[in-house]
């Protein structure tokens, strides 16, 4: 078994994006109320503008930006012998397998703030995949060497694979040795038992 962790620039990129949506937030409802404001000729128009630009989204920006240090910590991924177990979520925790068999294509991305911070995601696509917006069933977040744990599945599919195409021939197998000691059990009693009428006559 494998276990996998992102890095902790995964949560520098979280925290980047995060700020981000902050200032976006900030600048677009900023502006909108600074010409409002202004051409109600409201007093103090840019400073009140200020204000309700910033205090509304500090009511959900800071939440979320501190947020993503327990979401981090709950990420993590195991390669079993037979299946990829995914552990994320905070408030509402959720830990997903995806059985080696139902495994239809691995692929790595890597966007802009990941190539910068030398990380990557390895999304892993299942066949009859439930999602409405067809997402990979599985994605592996933040991985320092996304390239080498993309070969360690690869390794654990193929292995798994094998193990399949191996089981069948051992399960035929195993009832056609038995049947021979059997049959050899069998021969082996008639030919005392001929050997015990071949003495007494």
């Amino acid at each position: 078994m494998f276990t996998y962790k992102p890095k902790e620039t995964f949560l520098t990129k979280n925290f980047i994006i995060v700020v981000l949506l902050f200032l976006a937030a900030f600048l677009s409802v900023y502006v909108f109320l600074f010409f409002i404001l202004r051409d109600e000729q409201v007093a103090n128009y840019a400073s009140k503008a200020l204000f309700w630009s910033i205090v509304p989204n500090l009511v959900w920006g800071i939440p979320l930006f501190f947020g993503q240090i327990p979401v981090f910590k709950r990420y993590k991924y195991d390669l079993l012998d037979d299946e990829i177990v995914v552990h994320a979520g905070w408030l509402v925790q959720k830990v997903r397998h995806v059985p080696y068999r139902m495994v239809t294509n691995i692929e790595i991305k890597r966007g802009l703030l990941d190539r910068w911070l030398g990380i990557g995601t390895l999304n892993i696509e299942t066949a009859g995949n439930s999602d409405p917006n067809q997402k990979a069933e599985a994605q592996l977040f933040g991985l320092e060497d996304v390239d080498s744990v993309y070969e360690e599945v690869a390794a654990c599919l193929r292995a798994f694979d094998e193990a399949q195409q191996r089981q069948p021939w051992e399960r035929n197998r195993r009832p056609v040795t038995e049947a021979m000691d059997a049959d050899d059990d069998v021969l082996q009693a008639i030919l005392t038992e001929l050997k015990g009428i071949s003495a007494k006559m």
